[in-house]
């Protein structure tokens, strides 16, 4: 018998909102794409970069405060890391960053990979969301 976990069914719908999110960038990519080649007007408008640049950057707002509730949820300090590795590439994709900027933001990730590769002392799980925690 299965006993109702609610960190566990937390965690499992943020990850369905994580993929509907996803769902909802690619679409974006597609429509946006499309209004750069279509000489229709109302997707002409869309594919411009600061309708692109403005619908990331919402999903961005998003997928960090998901990751949130995944940290909430989960206690384990990959999450962390994770949000942490989403601000950094936010604000180098999002914003208009100087090339300095950029560059700290790439050290800045790489040392997050460095911390997770090599200082991460957690037993790594053997699938994404499949502990026994969040069954």
């Amino acid at each position: 018998m299965k006993v109702f976990s609610v960190s566990g069914n937390l965690y499992k719908a943020a990850c369905i909102l994580e993929l509907f999110i996803g769902i909802c960038v690619l679409v974006l990519c597609i429509v946006c794409g499309l209004g750069m080649i279509v000489p229709f007007e109302p997707l002409h408008s869309l594919g411009n970069a600061k309708t692109f640049q403005a619908g990331l950057g919402n999903a961005s707002y998003i997928i960090i405060g998901v990751e949130f509730i995944k940290m909430i949820a989960s206690h384990k300090v990959e999450s962390v890391l994770d949000i942490i590795a989403f601000a950094l590439s936010r604000e180098m994709i999002v914003h208009e960053t100087t090339p300095l900027e950029n560059l700290l933001t790439v050290f800045g990730v790489a040392l997050l990979f460095f911390i997770r590769r090599f200082l991460n002392t957690a037993p790594p799980e053997k699938q994404a969301g499949t502990t026994a925690e969040h069954e």
